[in-house]
């Protein structure tokens, strides 16, 4: 089941880091000489500063640390973590970004918002930790075989991918084997 959700988690990641970085590419520009969204958030006056994000900066902080001198726009988006993705839904980064971050799901249901957002999110990122650290997750109470878990996981990734306008079919297409997966074990 593990295996199955890799490529799909990979995916995801690499999809929603990007959307997110367009989104404040396009809502804070880099100026002539100046540093794209991303290292600027962190550096005085950037809009992560001034607001209670000091997680999300020490992330980011010790991501371009990490690079080294070796630092481009597009390596440090890289290097950080789904978890520091994630967190640019919780309220304090949410509000910090000008609340503008939910334009990248075009199809969010009305009753939806950056807090129902951040549970899928939060949800994803556990599966994926689990998966990182070849934990079970086709278990139910009392080691009983089941893939309720993975499938309500694998759900919130296909829901969060819908509101962006995103087909999960076409984009998982030759990696997605999930339900298969899931299909199989419960045949168990």
């Amino acid at each position: 089941m593990s295996q199955a959700f890799l490529g799909t988690l990979s995916i995801f990641e690499i999809v929603l880091r990007n959307k997110i970085d367009i989104h404040y590419k396009g809502h804070y520009p880099a100026t002539p000489g100046g540093h794209q969204w991303l290292l600027a958030s962190i550096l005085p006056g950037g809009f992560l500063t001034p607001h209670n994000c000091a997680r999300t900066l020490n992330k980011i902080n010790e991501a371009y640390s990490n690079l080294a001198g070796n630092y481009t726009h597009d390596k440090l988006v890289a290097e950080l973590s789904f978890g520091t993705w994630r967190f640019m839904f919780a309220g304090h980064q949410y509000r910090a970004g000008g609340n503008s971050l939910l334009a990248i799901f075009p199809n969010l249901p009305a009753a939806y918002n950056q807090g129902n957002v951040y549970t899928k999110l939060s949800n994803i990122n556990a599966i994926r930790n689990r998966v990182a650290h070849h934990e079970p997750i086709c278990f139910a109470a009392g080691n009983v075989i089941g893939t309720l878990y993975a499938r309500q996981h694998f759900q919130d990734i296909v829901d969060i991918l819908s509101w962006m306008g995103i087909n999960h079919r076409e984009l998982f297409f030759g990696i997605d084997g999930v339900i298969k997966e899931a299909d199989y074990i419960d045949r168990i």
